[in-house]
């Protein structure tokens, strides 16, 4: 492996890529990384990579700075398809694969941390994994807990480039989540070059709110989020529970929180069920997600990833009404969470058994000891000084300094 020579000057470069299709959880995750990177390591620089079309709507901290590719979306089909540019995809990942690799290029870091795809988005990560190689840059795989069924997760990693990735091409495979959740060891055919490589980190989950718990309503009044998430999908669920509230009054005030990717047509439809209902608030996007968790005797929600990890972290009852397609990973993670008393799961997603799933959280008192451990960003911040430590941080090259 190439070393690079030593200079005390020069800041240590960290570049997060993530692919991002659909909904916000591979750039919330990303983002948290960053904050804890530069948190941790001061004078670092971390420039995240991302397809993610809300790239740009989450403040940065000083010392990250977001490169955005041309976003996908997917299909009725479960597959990808250009978000907003038109032509086909063929030209879309050649223009992205053209970018990612200029920005890891010129940016020339000493460490790169991938996100949930192995060789990203229909390969287009693979050439800079192979440069890594030979420039002596560190490299960390990021898991989420739960990636889809296992045959479906086995058809995946047969793929040859993945088979290259996993075995030669990352340092570290890091595993965002816990052996007790779901072990990915156990229930994935994961190859035999990569099993003892596999590490367990604990959940990423941005830093809980410190504000107080607020009341907006009436004293003593319970308070019910519903949130969908990005909100590509998640227009239904939200209805059902509109639904619900309108089969009698309901003693407790709701919010809303639709997402920033739902569709206007949607947006609409929702927020004309809600002006006829009392005691309901609609926002389109909400920035401080933990706080309304804080201010929340129940949260409605899909099972995604990070809204998921929210509300273990704030501990407040949830039903999780989770997505089925194109991925079986929201329907795993719920029923293993229930399996563990730490959510209700609910498959009917019929108005009256919703609105017995919420009354009935209501007055639960749940037992939180079988809590997971949430402080993945915290254990990547450890690794990343491990990894860097093995590293003789250079400045950037004169040209790419003039």
């Amino acid at each position: 492996m190439l070393h690079r020579s030593p200079s005390d000057a020069a800041p240590e470069r960290i570049l997060l890529y993530s692919h991002d299709s659909y909904g916000l959880g591979h750039l919330r995750r990303t983002l948290t990384l960053a904050g804890a990177l530069v948190a941790r390591r001061p004078g670092a620089s971390v420039l995240i990579v991302s397809g993610s079309p809300c790239a740009t709507h989450f403040a940065l901290p000083r010392g990250v700075e977001i490169v955005k590719l041309p976003s996908v979306t997917k299909n009725d089909a479960g597959e990808y398809a250009p978000r907003s540019l038109h032509g086909g995809l063929d030209q879309l990942e050649r223009l992205r694969r053209s970018l990612l690799r200029q920005a890891f290029e010129t940016f020339d870091p000493h460490l790169l941390i991938a996100d949930h795809q192995p060789i990203g988005l229909d390969g287009e990560l693979l050439d800079v994994l192979r440069l890594t190689r030979t420039r002596g840059t560190r490299t960390i795989l990021g898991l989420r807990d739960i990636i889809d069924d296992p045959k479906t997760v086995a058809s995946q990693w047969s793929h040859p480039d993945i088979r290259e990735a996993l075995a030669s091409l990352y340092d570290r495979v890091c595993v965002y989540g816990t052996q007790q959740v779901f072990d990915q060891r156990a229930e994935y055919p994961i190859p035999p070059e990569l099993a003892a490589r596999v590490e367990f980190t604990g959940y990423v989950v941005r830093p809980a709110s410190s504000r107080a718990r607020e009341r907006t309503g009436p004293i003593g009044r319970p308070h019910v989020l519903v949130t969908a998430g990005g909100g590509e999908d998640g227009e239904s669920h939200v209805s059902t529970y509109l639904e619900c509230l309108k089969l009698a009054s309901a003693p407790w005030d709701s919010t809303l929180v639709l997402g920033p990717l739902m569709h206007p047509l949607h947006t609409r439809h929702v927020k004309r069920m809600a002006r006829s209902l009392r005691n309901v608030r609609v926002h389109n996007f909400h920035a401080d997600l933990p706080r309304l968790l804080a201010e929340s005797d129940v949260v409605v929600s899909m099972a995604g990833y990070n809204t998921v990890a929210e509300i273990l972290q704030a501990r407040v009852n949830s039903v999780l009404l989770p997505r089925v397609f194109p991925r079986r990973e929201q329907l795993i993670r719920a029923q293993r969470l229930e399996a563990l008393g730490l959510a209700r799961c609910l498959l009917d997603e019929k108005p009256r058994s919703l609105r017995a799933a919420v009354e009935e959280s209501l007055s639960l008192r749940r037992d939180w000891s079988a809590l997971p451990a949430l402080d993945g960003h915290e254990r990547m911040c450890d690794i990343a000084h491990e990894l860097l430590a093995d590293v003789r941080v250079a400045p950037l090259p004169a040209q790419v300094r003039r």
